[in-house]
């Protein structure tokens, strides 16, 4: 009878490796855009791809235990984008 309880409190072991996995790569992603900002910070394109990269992460990375500790330096540089994008308009 308490089996059933139990189960619905244990941790599911697989779901934060994946959720690991998937932060690493948007970092990867994130490292590889920004990279393409820096070099052309006009380019529209790059901006949204990275606003859009930058708001799936903060999903990904407040589940994920190895990023967790990320998400308050990915606001800060949300907030660097948004003056990166006013700067521009």
């Amino acid at each position: 009878m308490f089996e059933s309880l139990k189960s619905l409190w244990k941790k599911d072991e697989s779901a934060a490796e994946e959720y690991d996995s998937q932060a690493t790569l948007l970092a990867e992603d994130i490292q590889a855009l920004e990279g393409k900002l820096e070099k052309d910070p006009r380019n529209s394109d790059v901006q949204k791809q990275l606003m859009l990269m930058y708001n799936r992460a903060l999903n990904v990375f407040a589940k994920s235990k190895q990023h967790r500790q990320d998400v308050d330096s990915l606001f800060l540089r949300i907030d660097k984008l948004r003056n990166i994008i006013r700067r521009n308009i």
